[in-house]
């Protein structure tokens, strides 16, 4: 008989500590891996948006929002290559707007057809180079406090993953970009955008001439330029992407990126070299 206690006694004792094992393990389905799944809906566009901080995104001293602004947009383009650093762009179908980051691999949990909405709301934004972009304030070389990269720790507090990376939204359709609307220096105040050059080749393929070869590298970049109708565009590429020693192609393409400037001039950022298609 007491052999037949001990053994019901055990056996209990076993049951008891397993259930609580696996209370204990069971994930919470509530705690996303990436993100913050508290954020709420979003309630303003990016062109909105921008039209609201138009002041703020024309000033170098960057401005806090404390207004409850979330904005969503589709992933563009990011860092898988290395061209992009420490950057991802949202589209929205209507507009583009650019995402400072003090952290690399951003595409493992963000890649192109990544949903997401950003809360605003205790970010900054400014101008650098009189481009707009959001992030946190900081103290720059010159003891000017400025727009800079929010940290990985507010970056994942306020940004929600919406689904699953989809190929198929609009949003990855970029806009075609005209001679015309690149004629209107005006048009600097609606940068950053997802577009398409459209026949275009590089000034500088020769059959020789790398992307960006380190030896090259001036102000942190090399630049080439490709040409729209009569408007010259500075193709601004990293010695740290992963294409950086390939050559240059010969002939006319169809390149879609991201149009930005830095100050007076336009800019256009690679994501990757896919993006460069024989012209149409």
């Amino acid at each position: 008989m007491k052999s037949l206690k001990y053994l019901f006694i055990t056996a209990l004792a076993v049951f008891t500590f397993t259930s609580c094992m696996n209370d204990h393990d069971e994930p919470d389905s509530d705690i996303p891996a990436y993100g913050n799944n508290l954020i709420g809906i979003p309630n303003m566009s990016i062109t909105e948006f921008k039209t609201k901080y138009k002041q703020a995104m024309s000033s170098t001293a960057p401005t806090t929002i404390t207004d409850n602004v979330i904005i969503k947009g589709v992933v563009v383009c990011n860092d898988e290559t290395g061209n992009i650093y420490k950057q991802i762009v949202i589209n929205d179908g209507g507009d583009a707007m650019l995402i400072s980051v003090n952290d690399v691999g951003l595409y493992s949990q963000l890649p192109r057809g990544q949903m997401v909405a950003i809360d605003c709301q205790g970010l900054a934004v400014g101008a650098y180079g009189k481009l707009p972009q959001l992030g946190l304030p900081y103290t720059n070389k010159y003891g000017e406090i400025a727009i800079g990269r929010m940290n990985k720790q507010a970056f994942q507090s306020h940004i929600k993953l919406l689904g699953t990376p989809n190929p198929y939204y609009s949003e990855l359709v970029p806009e075609d970009l005209t001679a015309e609307f690149l004629s209107n220096d005006a048009n600097k105040d609606l940068l950053p955008r997802y577009v398409r050059l459209k026949g275009v080749s590089f000034q500088e393929a020769d059959g020789t001439t790398m992307y960006a070869p380190e030896e090259e590298v001036q102000n942190s970049a090399v630049e080439r330029t490709v040409k729209v109708g009569n408007t010259k565009i500075i193709f601004r590429l990293s010695s740290y992407a992963d294409f950086a020693y390939e050559i240059l192609p010969q002939g006319t393409f169809d390149i879609v990126g991201v149009l930005t400037r830095y100050n007076s001039d336009w800019q256009f950022m690679l994501s990757s070299t896919s993006d460069i298609t024989p012209a149409e």
